[in-house]
């Protein structure tokens, strides 16, 4: 699978807050009614009518839900970032969240002195990126009620009223945590979101299990509807748009591919192959080399490296230090340039692609529509495909007719024949594989 430089593809170490989300099952019901009712008369002389008992039920059961949540998954965060600020509270809502009431604060404190919340109060430094936010977690009287009513995470709903279509604005520095832009619809995103939804619908309904031995986690296979997160706040929508969402992203791959049943069948992964070589010539209107691309005269050895620096050239211009990861792959006395030199040497063809910052993003916005069209013909033919980037995860009965529809549709794109690799699962210990599990959600 291509290496992943931008920041759209760092998990953040806490879940954000899914006001769609709520109880499903009789046993969160029950559980949520509990902290509701005595929150509703907790300190007040006067009972809540009318608008002001609609925002506090709506407000306090997806907080609740997403408390239950956070600690069913076992999050190693802080817990889920809420808002306090006066700025942040009371303003009109967007399509991504809804409007949080200026009551919020009372309502979360009320929570805390009953025992059903936990809080860490956010702090402003003034110093960019120093500041932290308010995060709240379940308290010890919401977990014993968990426990007591045997709540799981099939007793939570997602709610289908969730944006799906997301759009992100550029980075401005390197303290700048980016954020979420409004945006009027038109009858592009309108189709994306259509053809969204028939996917999440078809997810939805596939049968699909999960090997608990796999995991030292718990593992939410309900958690299955895809958003497709578009960036530099383009209202072009073309640039990003990966899929995102499904729990199978957040496991690492020998987790994923040993843990994973489609229709009672093991699973592969099939991934394609210098995805991204191929697409920068496809922008630059270039045949490529056959050899390849990621093999350079002198750095024979060191593929994994030079893979690494060629994907951080394609959103950043000039890159004069190694990316993550890529400066134990190389002698020490091999420099960040002495690469990145190489690389144009080797493909002179893109040395425009590789001094545009944008191109990561166009490329990503090509290879998601690849995807989304691997998936649509997986879904013509009745064959389950859980995205991955650029990789799917199907069983294997399946691998032959998945792979042609993959080499189809890649070429209907980018006009180049690719190679499709297949990735089984490994024997490595269960130990090693949880301890690179990701904790869930990006974007």
């Amino acid at each position: 699978m291509e290496q992943r430089t931008d920041a759209l593809d760092q998990p953040q170490r806490d879940l954000w807050f899914n006001p769609h989300l709520g109880p499903r099952g009789i046993p969160a019901h029950n559980v949520i009614g509990v902290p509701v009712l005595a929150v509703k008369t907790y300190k007040r002389k006067r009972a809540l009518r009318g608008k002001n008992l609609d925002t506090l039920y709506g407000t306090l059961i997806a907080l609740l839900a997403n408390l239950i949540y956070h600690h069913l998954i076992g999050s190693h965060g802080q817990g889920i970032p809420v808002p306090r600020s006066k700025k942040a509270l009371g303003k009109r809502g967007n399509r991504y969240q809804p409007s949080f009431p200026r009551s919020f604060p009372r309502m979360l404190d009320a929570l805390c002195d009953l025992g059903y919340a936990k809080e860490t109060k956010g702090k402003f430094s003034g110093f960019p990126g120093q500041s932290k936010r308010t995060t709240v977690r379940a308290g010890p009287k919401l977990i014993e009620l968990i426990k007591e009513h045997k709540v799981a995470l099939e007793d939570l709903d997602e709610g289908e009223g969730q944006e799906i279509i997301i759009l992100s604005r550029a980075k401005h520095g390197q303290w700048d945590e980016g954020g979420r832009i409004d945006y009027p619809d038109t009858e592009r995103t309108r189709r994306f979101r259509e053809e969204l939804r028939g996917i999440n619908s078809w997810l939805a309904k596939a049968e699909i299990t999960f090997d608990p031995k796999a995991s030292n986690r718990p593992v939410d296979i309900h958690a299955r509807q895809l958003g497709r997160q578009f960036t530099l706040g383009r209202f072009e929508f073309d640039r990003g748009g990966r899929l995102f969402g499904g729990f199978w992203e957040t496991l690492p791959k020998p987790v994923r591919l040993r843990g994973i049943r489609i229709e009672g069948e093991p699973v592969v992964g099939l991934d394609y192959s210098q995805l991204n070589p191929l697409l920068s010539y496809h922008v630059a209107e270039a045949d490529p080399p056959a050899e390849d691309a990621y093999t350079l005269p002198g750095l024979e050895k060191h593929r994994d490296g030079v893979k690494k620096v060629f994907n951080a050239m394609l959103f950043k211009h000039p890159v004069t230090k190694f990316p993550k990861g890529a400066r134990a792959l190389f002698p020490r006395r091999v420099k960040c340039e002495d690469v990145t030199e190489a690389i144009l040497l080797r493909h002179p063809m893109l040395k425009g692609v590789l001094s545009y910052p944008e191109t990561g993003h166009q490329l990503q916005f090509l290879e998601s529509e690849i995807m989304m069209a691997v998936l649509r013909s997986c879904q013509g033919r009745n064959i389950v495909a859980l995205p991955v980037f650029d990789c799917v995860v199907v069983k294997a009965s399946a691998e032959d007719v998945v792979t042609e529809i993959m080499c189809r549709e890649f070429k209907a794109v980018g006009g180049f024949d690719v190679t499709v690799k297949r990735e089984l699962p490994s024997v490595g210990s269960l130990q090693a594989d949880a301890a690179g599990e990701i904790d869930a959600r990006d974007l």
